[in-house]
């Protein structure tokens, strides 16, 4: 087979839980395999809120070669290989290319201290303006900050700071680059420049030069290394093109040419709405509290708003369906729910989604929360309140983008594990009050990959995707689930105001 009859892409998917590698073949416009494995279990006395990178690039290693041994294609076929990877976590190298300190997860938040000096660098607007990203400890810099401070023996080593994407597309080719996408919420880009934020970063004494090339998504960055080639399966020299953040790749996957906001419904609920750089403000400041980056897709910009750990939350509570009564509370509990009585008729309500976004709703989240649980209840209804507790927090913060973006949404496109269920898919537009649309998401695995690699404008085309399936709200729910929703919002803030205290949560409305 010649070069010029490669036609398969694969894609490299780094997630909060497991790595996923999915091949797509741009002459059949379709996915032709994906395979996924979970990262190990932390061994006791590790801190939670890191991560071992090379545990993660172990795992991601199995995850290619299983998928080259399920494809079993000659070497000629492969087009390329990218990334897609969550943003936030980054990786310090020394200078022999090994990893160095800490690395901290998406939701740690112990560099809450820092925040005001970021925010006292340039001030919060112009922080914002520049970065796109408003303060707030989960964001790259006040974490680097933090790793500076408490870990200066491995500061002093580092010589490049790479974001998670970054760091596979290093494993992968060797190569040290990084990407717009991928690197905002690094909180050290200038999403405007296009540059690393150069006044910020002076600013709080961080070296510029730590900071590597910024690529754009789709270019070649170099070829398989051999090492690598001979762990997976894939001939060495295999082309390794920039990626992008998860978010941009899983809504270039169902279609950023439709103008509909995509919620990404998996270990968190982010919702992106692409829009081109005409239809932006000419300063982002605009359109706070909305997360600001550049999107895969060149003259596009993507907004973004979440709502927090939805996915990892019911994940917590997928081996409770079968338990009641004081087994259920004793499983809740295990698993780090706070339990809270409620009023004498509420229904049960899970606090899975944090529907307040922005630095005040992000300042205090309220910790996985089951309010109103009776003895009568079953973990299958605690799972059901749960499901029903997301697609709460998704309305708000849907209707925060909307609001700050001022777009108005033909109906909104659903993805991620969680889009797999029906029920919730249905359930997704009764609450919210809209049209959702959802496409098989085996079918578009790896299909954003595909995109940006082959540069082929045919695979963005909706006509060219598989078929949607249209989930209406029914009009017999709405005032049920308006009701539902302003009472979910009263117990959150309750929530936020009494974490770490034990008792009962009384609604704003009932006092």
């Amino acid at each position: 087979m010649t070069s010029t009859e490669a036609t398969i892409v694969v894609t490299l998917d780094i997630g909060g839980s497991a790595a996923k590698a999915s091949a797509y073949d741009i002459a059949r416009n379709a996915c032709i395999g994906s395979t996924a494995q979970p990262y190990p279990s932390a061994p006791s006395g590790r801190d939670p809120g890191t991560f071992d990178p090379e545990e993660w690039w172990l795992t991601a290693i199995g995850s290619l070669r299983a998928l080259a041994q399920l494809l079993d294609k000659p070497a000629g076929s492969y087009l390329g290989i990218t990334v897609s990877a969550i943003r936030i976590p980054f990786v310090m190298l020394d200078g022999s290319g090994e990893a160095v300190g800490p690395c901290l997860l998406n939701k740690d938040r112990r560099a809450l201290a820092y925040v005001p000096r970021i925010t006292g660098a340039l001030g919060p607007d112009e922080v914002y303006q520049t970065t796109g990203h408003w303060p707030a400890p989960e964001w790259g810099l006040p974490k680097l900050c933090w790793v500076r401070d408490t870990h200066p023996h491995a500061w002093q080593r580092m010589r490049s700071l790479l974001q998670l994407h970054d760091w596979f597309v290093y494993k992968l080719s060797g190569i040290v680059a990084s990407e717009p996408s991928s690197a905002a919420m690094s909180q050290m880009l200038d999403i405007n420049a296009r540059t690393w934020a150069a006044s910020l970063l002076a600013a709080l004494d961080l070296p510029m030069a730590m900071l590597p090339e910024l690529r754009h998504a789709g270019e070649r960055a170099g070829g398989l290394l051999p090492a690598v080639a001979q762990a997976t399966g894939f001939a060495s020299g295999t082309p390794v093109h920039i990626g992008g953040g998860d978010t941009h790749m899983s809504a270039l996957s169902v279609g950023v040419d439709e103008g509909a906001p995509v919620v990404v419904a998996g270990t968190t609920a982010p919702v992106q709405l692409t829009m081109p750089d005409t239809s932006l403000p000419a300063q982002s400041g605009a359109l706070f509290p909305l997360l600001v980056s550049e999107h895969v897709v060149p003259k596009l910009w993507a907004l973004e708003t979440n709502a927090g750990p939805t996915g990892a939350i019911a994940q917590l509570l997928g081996g409770v369906t079968a338990l009641s009564g004081s087994a259920l509370r004793a499983e809740l509990t295990r698993q780090g729910f706070q339990l809270m009585d409620g009023d004498a008729d509420d229904e049960l309500t899970v606090l899975a989604g944090n529907p307040f976004f922005g630095p005040a709703g992000w300042e205090a989240a309220a910790p996985p929360t089951v309010i109103g649980l009776r003895a009568s209840n079953s973990g299958s209804e605690v799972f059901r309140a749960c499901q029903r507790g997301i697609c709460m927090a998704i309305r708000s913060v849907l209707h925060s983008l909307l609001q700050h973006s001022g777009a108005v949404a033909p109906h909104v496109v659903a993805t991620g594990g969680m889009s797999r269920s029906r029920e919730w898919d249905q359930l997704l537009a009764d609450v919210c009050g809209s049209d959702v649309h959802v496409r098989p998401l085996d079918e578009l695995a790896g299909r954003a990959g595909a995109v940006i690699v082959s540069d082929n404008a045919l695979l963005t085309a909706a006509a060219g995707q598989p078929a949607v399936q249209v989930y209406q709200p029914r009009a017999e729910t709405a005032a049920m689930h308006a009701d539902a929703f302003e009472r979910y919002q009263e117990l959150y803030r309750a929530a936020q105001l009494s974490t770490g205290s034990a008792g009962q949560v009384t609604s704003a409305r009932a006092r």
